[in-house]
C-alpha cells in the first residue's frame, strides 16, 4: 500500500499553468530576462502596462520594451545587476491614467547552480500613494522650515523636554548658538522658580499661553510668552513651542499698573494706593499693637504761586515738595498726594509720640529753604496737622479727619509748624 502522504507528480503543462496563475494573480508587476536582456518571462500586468501582451514581449530586450527615453534612465542600473549586483531603486513615470506617479524596482540576479549568471528577475510595485505622502511631507517640511526661520518669533522644538531644535530668532533672542541649546533640557533655560510651572505644561501638554522668563546667556532674565502645541512626528510625541519677547508688554502693563496708583505729576502713590495701604497697615498694627501716625500737609500761601507765577510753576513746586517729603521720612513711610497741594504722610513702627514729633520736625525743616523758579525763589511752607491710631481713630477716614482739622489748627496759628490733633 502507498504512503498516503506522498506528493503527486504535477504534470510540466499544469506546473507552467499554475505559475502563470500566480503570476497574473499578484498585484505586483514581474518579469525574468536572460543575461543577453531578453525577456523570457512577464506576468501579464507588466505586459500591459509596457504595451504588450504576455505572448508578444516575449524576446524582445528592455530596450525595446521600455522605450528610449527609460532606457537612459535605468541603463546604469541595468548594468549593475549584469554585473551581479541586486539593485533597488525608485522612479517617477506617467501612470495610464495621464499623472505622474512612482514604481519601486527591485532587480534580482539569478545563477544557475553552478553559479554562473543567467539572468535577472524584475519586481515592480506602484506605491504612487506612498511617494505622494512622503513628497507632500517633505514639502511640508521644507515648507515648515521656511516658516520658522523667518518667523520673528523664536521657535524652539522639543521631545520630552530635550531640545531637538530651534530657529534663528530665538538664538538671537538668548544670546546663544545652535550648539549651545539643541540636546539639552528646555529646563535649563529657564529660572528655577519657573520650571515647575513648564514641568506642568509639558506633562498637561497645554496649549494656552502662559507667561514665564527665560535665562539668557549672559545670565540676565527675559520676560517672555510661551505657547506650546503638540507635534506628532515619526511616532514621537513632540512639541513646538513659540517664544515672544513680551518686554515692551510688560512694561506697558507695568506703567499703566503704576499710573493708576500713583499720581501723574509728583509719581507719589494716590488715594486709591493709599486706600488699600491704610487697610493693610491699620491691620497689622491692630494685631501687633503698634502705633501709626497720619501727617495731613497742606503747603501755605500755594494759590498765591500759581496765581502770580503759573500753574507750571506750581507744578514744579509740588514736585520739589514730594522729592523732599520722601527724603525726609524713613524709607518704611509713605507719602502721598491727595490732591492740589495737600499731601499725606504715614507712619509705621511708632514707639512713642516723641518719634512722632521728631519726624514732623523733619519735614519742617527739610521745607525751609526756598524754590528758584523762573530766576526767582519762592518759598512754599507747609501746615501739618497730626492724628494717632489708636489714639484719634481706628481707620483711614477717621484719622484724615482728625488730621485735616488739625492741619487747620496750624494754618491758624501762623503756618510752617506741625500740631497734633486735639479733641478740646
Amino acid at each position: 500500500m502507498s504512503d498516503a502522504r506522498s506528493t503527486l507528480p504535477v504534470a510540466h503543462d499544469d506546473a507552467d499553468s499554475l505559475l502563470r496563475l500566480v503570476a497574473d494573480s499578484v498585484p505586483a508587476m514581474m518579469a525574468y530576462y536572460a543575461l543577453d536582456l531578453k525577456c523570457r518571462f512577464a506576468n501579464r500586468r507588466y505586459a500591459e502596462a509596457n504595451g504588450f501582451t504576455v505572448d508578444t514581449i516575449l524576446g524582445l530586450t528592455v530596450r525595446q520594451v521600455i522605450g528610449e527615453e527609460a532606457w537612459r534612465h535605468i541603463e546604469p542600473h541595468v548594468m549593475r545587476v549584469q554585473a551581479g549586483q541586486a539593485v533597488r531603486y525608485v522612479r517617477e513615470q506617467v501612470m495610464p491614467g495621464g499623472e505622474t506617479g512612482a514604481i519601486e524596482v527591485n532587480l534580482i540576479p539569478h545563477f544557475s547552480d553552478t553559479g554562473e549568471q543567467t539572468g535577472a528577475f524584475v519586481l515592480i510595485n506602484e506605491i504612487t500613494r506612498q511617494w505622494r505622502a512622503e513628497r507632500a511631507l517633505r514639502e511640508s517640511e521644507t515648507r515648515m522650515r521656511k516658516f520658522v526661520q523667518a518667523s520673528n518669533e523664536g521657535i524652539v522644538f522639543h521631545r520630552d523636554g530635550l531640545i531637538t531644535d530651534v530657529n534663528e530668532a530665538l538664538l538671537r533672542m538668548g544670546g546663544y548658538d545652535m550648539a549651545d541649546m539643541t540636546g539639552r533640557s528646555v529646563l535649563e533655560f529657564v529660572p528655577a522658580e519657573w520650571r515647575p510651572t513648564i514641568i506642568d505644561r509639558i506633562r498637561g501638554q497645554s496649549e494656552e499661553p502662559y507667561e514665564a522668563e527665560m535665562l539668557l546667556k549672559r545670565g540676565e532674565r527675559l520676560p517672555v510668552e510661551l505657547a506650546g502645541k503638540a507635534m506628532p512626528y515619526d511616532g514621537e510625541n513632540h512639541r513646538m513651542v513659540i517664544v515672544r519677547d513680551i518686554t515692551f508688554r510688560k512694561q506697558a502693563r507695568e506703567r499703566m499698573e503704576f499710573l493708576a496708583l500713583h499720581d501723574a505729576l509728583t509719581q507719589l502713590p494716590n488715594r486709591l494706593y493709599l486706600d488699600e495701604y491704610m487697610e493693610r497697615t491699620l491691620a497689622l498694627a491692630r494685631r501687633q499693637h503698634n502705633a501709626v501716625a497720619l501727617f495731613f500737609i497742606d503747603l501755605d500761601d500755594f494759590k498765591q504761586i500759581n496765581d502770580t507765577l503759573g500753574h507750571q510753576a506750581g507744578d514744579e513746586v509740588l514736585r520739589e515738595t514730594a522729592q523732599r517729603l520722601r527724603a525726609a521720612v524713613r524709607e518704611s513711610d509713605l507719602v502721598a498726594r491727595l490732591g492740589g497741594d495737600e499731601f499725606l504722610v504715614v507712619l509705621t513702627n511708632i514707639e512713642s509720640e516723641r518719634d512722632t514729633e521728631r519726624i514732623a520736625n523733619s519735614v519742617l525743616a527739610a521745607m525751609q529753604p526756598p524754590v528758584l523758579l523762573k530766576r526767582q525763589l519762592v518759598t512754599a511752607l507747609p501746615s501739618i496737622g497730626i492724628a494717632m491710631y489708636p489714639e484719634h481713630g481706628d481707620s483711614m477716614d477717621a484719622l484724615i479727619r482728625c488730621a485735616d482739622t488739625a492741619m487747620y489748627q496750624a494754618k491758624q496759628a501762623g503756618g510752617n509748624r506741625h500740631v497734633f490733633w486735639s479733641a478740646a
